[in-house]
């Protein structure tokens, strides 16, 4: 919820709009949100929303499986292997798809990583948000902190965040209210008669 501290780094921007899912329901909204976010855009339509709606979900699906609660018992040696699970392949896609690449910018000794969409300029409109959001996974990916970035375990809520914990055990966006929900629907579902 709100009251949890940011995402560090790129993943501060991918939280941003994972959590879109009831403010950007219009290309208006959208626009608003870009802007908002220092991205140019013009007017755009149905299907630039459909195209940011299907980005958004399918990052969702991605941190869906980081909250998946782990079997009991050491991990399976795939899970060794890749221990992005799912992550890789349905990213690569999506970068692909996008047309996502890398820029290094800045000082040559010390140059800054940054991520564009082919054929466009650094925050022109939807296609550089989403492949700044986009290359924000990548980051999370390759710097290990992708596994901390998790939905909400309530059915009935999925918000994006960003696990702080030591163990990465959060499982609730909120543990007083998503949290305690859950545990009393849990536990009417036990004491009820068969």
């Amino acid at each position: 919820m709100d009251h949890r501290p940011p995402a560090p780094g790129g993943l501060a921007l991918v939280e941003a709009f994972l959590r879109t899912r009831n403010t950007v329901t219009s290309p208006r909204t959208l626009a608003a949100w870009l802007r908002a976010h220092d991205f140019r855009c013009g007017p755009l339509t149905d299907s630039s929303l459909a195209v940011a709606v299907g980005v958004r979900e399918a990052i969702r699906a991605l941190a869906d499986a980081n909250s998946a609660v782990p079997a009991p018992g050491p991990p399976t040696p795939s899970a060794l292997s890749d221990p992005s699970g799912p992550a890789v392949p349905a990213l690569d896609a999506l970068l692909l798809e996008h047309r996502v690449t890398p820029a290094l910018t800045g000082d040559p000794a010390s140059p800054v990583l940054r991520w564009r969409a082919a054929g466009t300029e650094p925050g022109d409109g939807l296609p550089a948000a989403l492949a700044v959001i986009l290359g924000g996974v990548v980051t999370a990916i390759a710097d290990g902190t992708w596994p901390r970035f998790k939905t909400c375990a309530a059915d009935d809520c999925r918000y994006a965040f960003y696990d702080h914990t030591r163990n990465r055990s959060t499982r609730w966006c909120d543990v007083a209210g998503c949290g305690v929900n859950s545990r009393m629907r849990a536990y009417r579902t036990r004491r009820r008669p068969a």
